[in-house]
């Protein structure tokens, strides 16, 4: 579990009009959601939507407050190497992912191995056995491009041709103790920006829900 002293964050997000705003928070997805709604910073408000662009590590809100105030007078074009630089300077504890979880997130992870190869297989056996028609001169038509898994160390590093939705929602919804942007992470090797942003439309889609510590279900 994070010290609780020690959890705040800042954010930096780009705006609809491409200006970068900067905030902290002890609740990074609400703090997302709220901005995306109108209901957070002034500055904000009539520049939706906003998009991730990076965080910080975890630290006490004075520590947050001086970060914050440091970047927002750090020129535009130097604000996220600020923000990133940040990181070096500080631990962060990270949140543990419970054992059943990551037992679980392997059962998924198999399981799309397996329905790729699956797919794979079929595909094979219909080139075999399709014909073509010589009489009309028509062409077999290729079948669709296979989709591959790319696997390492037993983590999913990149699925081709799926989109990034479909990736994340199918790891939560086969989840039963729903999952967090730490346990979507290791699962897809996507970077917590792509996380945050692909989780926050499957949230405005109504697909998914994100309940207590950060941990996302399907509705």
């Amino acid at each position: 579990m994070l010290n609780p002293d020690k959890s705040w964050v800042v954010y930096l997000v780009r705006c609809s009009d491409k200006s970068l705003y900067c905030g902290i928070t002890n609740n990074l997805e609400k703090r997302l959601e709220a901005h995306n709604l109108g209901k957070g910073a002034k500055y904000t408000r009539f520049r939706t939507p906003v998009e991730l662009m990076g965080t910080s590590s975890a630290m006490t809100r004075s520590d947050a407050l001086k970060l914050e105030h440091r970047i927002k007078k750090t020129p535009a074009n130097k604000k996220l190497f600020e923000l990133e630089n940040r990181k070096g300077d500080s631990k962060m504890e990270k949140p543990q992912i419970g054992h059943e979880i990551q037992k679980e997130l392997q059962v998924v992870i198999k399981s799309i191995q397996q329905l790729s190869n699956s797919v794979g297989n079929i595909l094979t056996a219909v080139e075999k056995f399709a014909k073509v028609d010589s009489s009309k001169g028509t062409r077999e038509k290729r079948p669709p491009a296979r989709k591959k898994v790319i696997m390492k160390n037993g983590v999913v590093e990149k699925i081709k041709s799926i989109p990034a939705t479909h990736i994340v929602y199918n790891l939560i919804k086969n989840s039963a103790r729903g999952v967090d942007t730490a346990a979507l992470m290791k699962a897809t090797g996507f970077n917590q920006r792509k996380i945050h942003n692909t989780t926050f439309r499957l949230k405005k889609q109504g697909r998914i829900k994100s309940g207590e510590y950060g941990v996302y279900k399907t509705v």
